[in-house]
């Protein structure tokens, strides 16, 4: 065994880098730091967000307009499949119980259920739990009891419902129907009736040369 062995095996000593030695150590004059500015200065310190001096992002941003971030409602949802393998019969299903079980995570407030899934348990589900039409309607089938009664339908808002039947009123007397468009076009396309054409006057047929003269002509020429 030699004693570089031994001591290479055993902890090592780091040594800081020494600056301002001479320009042929890369690190000299201005050791690292550049020619100027409030970062060759020792003691610096910045803050957080700062941006060499213009002006930070944050504060670039505009600040009109209603922003309801601080004040939405988030909802962690969860499937019935999921609820299926994590839960037993009979259990009662809220947000601490489904953190526990590693349904939602952990920073889960409000606990929305869907119907995606099958489901063959009886669930209970407590007031504090929200729960869909198509996961209610499982759930009752098997058994089980959802606290929260069904959202009431909203009643029918007339006003909306007189501007869209002038909207489309509108719309319909713009646009010319299929078989009216056909008659315009027809009634465009015909042609004034122009007058019968007479017929021709039956010209005097040329009288017709005797066949005897022609032969006596020829008898004549023969002779």
């Amino acid at each position: 065994m030699m004693l570089h062995d031994v001591v290479g095996a055993g902890p090592k000593r780091k040594y800081r880098v020494r600056v301002g030695r001479g320009m042929g150590s890369g690190l000299g004059e201005s050791c690292g730091r550049g020619q100027s500015g409030a970062y060759s200065r020792s003691g610096n310190s910045s803050k957080l967000g700062f941006e060499g001096g213009t002006m930070r992002f944050f504060r670039r941003l505009p600040r009109r307009g209603f922003n309801n971030a601080a004040f939405r409602v988030e909802w962690t949802t969860v499937n019935l499949g999921l609820l299926e393998k994590a839960f037993n019969d009979g259990d009662e299903v809220t947000v601490a119980a489904a953190i526990e079980r590693g349904v939602v995570r952990r920073n889960a407030v409000n606990l929305k259920v869907l119907g995606d899934g099958a489901l063959t348990k009886k669930l209970r589900f407590p007031v504090g739990v929200e729960v869909s039409n198509a996961a209610r309607a499982k759930i009752v089938q098997v058994g089980g009891t959802v606290a929260v009664p069904p959202k009431a339908k909203l009643p029918p808002n007339f006003r909306r419902i007189e501007a869209d039947k002038k909207r489309s009123a509108k719309v319909a007397a713009a646009t010319p129907s299929p078989d009216k468009a056909k008659g315009d076009k027809a009634a465009k396309g015909e042609k004034a009736d122009k007058p019968a054409k007479t017929e021709k006057a039956d010209k005097p047929a040329k009288a017709a040369k005797p066949a005897g003269d022609k032969k006596a002509g020829g008898g004549d020429k023969k002779k």
